[in-house]
């Protein structure tokens, strides 16, 4: 009987050692678990901020090319206006020298005349849209082939 008792507190006291090391290895997996948790919830917020930061260099990016776009289309506009009308100014900035005696009074004009001339307007209003809203070179083009047509009812 002896022996079984010895037997069965040896058996009592492996249990309990055993017992000791699950609950050690349930405290440790327990710790991981919290930690890799923790990893996720970094990883989540890293992954957040790139493609904010993402979608705040897309939105960069395209207001770049628009800018640049903007500036080509100036650029253009500015070389089309300075073959468009080669008279250098800067000498003179005087405006009363300059009257408008010599252009044609509205009444003068005839009804097909103003037609074209109204027709021209849209036109050019068209072209400056079209412009804006493109900003390539064929439409700044068109926009100054427009304007000039539309100066040469006025100045003619």
């Amino acid at each position: 009987m002896n022996t079984v008792q010895a037997k069965l507190n040896e058996y009592k006291h492996q249990v309990v050692e055993k017992d000791t090391v699950i609950k050690a290895a349930k405290q440790q997996l327990s710790d991981a678990k919290i930690k890799l948790a923790d990893k996720q919830a970094a990883l989540e917020k890293l992954q957040w901020e790139v493609m904010t930061s993402n979608r705040k260099v897309e939105k960069l990016e395209g207001e770049q090319d628009s800018l640049q776009g903007q500036i080509s289309s100036f650029m253009l506009l500015f070389e089309s206006l300075m073959k468009a009308d080669p008279i250098i100014y800067g000498e003179d900035y005087d405006i009363s020298t300059r009257t408008v005696d010599h252009l044609p009074h509205i009444d003068d004009l005839d009804e097909a005349q103003m037609r074209k001339m109204e027709e021209a307007r849209r036109a050019y209003i068209t072209a400056v849209d079209a412009a804006k809203e493109k900003q390539d070179e064929e439409s700044i083009a068109a926009a100054a082939s427009a304007r000039l047509h539309l100066q040469s009812f006025i100045l003619t």
